[in-house]
């Protein structure tokens, strides 16, 4: 998948089909973020967690990596002057090739789970378990397929459109949700935190490595 087609626009689809209620989820669990050291951000898209993450925190060293050059560069412009020394961007392929080396204590994902399959969302997972520092806690905001009849119909439906136009516009190639909740848990995740939005649909959590 590339987002290169989509990137200029991304921000008013997301606000046409959703509101304000995926950028809501993205900074929910922001303050979690104030006293990290390193910071690994996938996925990051427009900047606009980034930008974020950046006012609240005036010490950590920031690593982003993201499939578009054309969101690489919206990220780029939502940096200040005065933070640029601290954020490095990488143009990557998370399935396909190795991350940025180091150890992290935080990680970020906001709905980048839901673009792989589920080997492909398990060797992400695999990999970035294994750049966490022991205790490191992971940001994830996703989409979620609720088992409620009336909550699991809506999301199905939203779900089906979105893969759909992904699949028109990006490339895309998964056509459904990998089970990224069990596949975190697997590798040794624990969630210690959650909210819903959308009926269910939308799903932000943090979860912790073990020690």
């Amino acid at each position: 998948m590339n987002a290169d087609r989509v990137a200029a626009s991304y921000r008013w689809l997301e606000y046409a089909a959703f509101g304000s209620a995926l950028e809501e989820a993205r900074f929910d669990f922001l303050p979690r973020a104030s006293t990290a050291r390193r910071v690994l951000i996938l996925g990051e898209g427009d900047g606009r967690f980034l930008a974020r993450l950046l006012g609240i925190n005036r010490q950590a060293s920031i690593v982003v990596v993201e499939t578009s050059s054309k969101m690489l560069r919206l990220a780029k412009r939502r940096v200040p002057p005065s933070a640029r020394s601290r954020v490095e961007f990488h143009q990557i392929d998370a399935t396909a090739q190795p991350l940025p080396a180091g150890e992290f204590d935080l990680a970020v994902s906001h709905f980048f789970l839901d673009v792989f399959d589920c080997p492909q969302a398990s060797a992400v997972i695999s990999k970035v378990n294994a750049l966490l520092s022991p205790g490191a806690v992971w940001l994830v905001s996703e989409f979620q397929q609720p088992p409620s009849f009336l909550r699991g119909l809506h999301a199905r439906v939203w779900l089906r459109a979105m893969y759909a136009f992904f699949a028109l516009t990006t490339g895309l190639r998964a056509t459904q949700l990998p089970p990224y909740r069990d596949l975190l848990t697997r590798n040794g995740f624990t969630e210690m935190e959650h909210r819903e939005r959308r009926f269910g649909l939308i799903r932000s959590q943090v979860w912790r490595k073990a020690p």
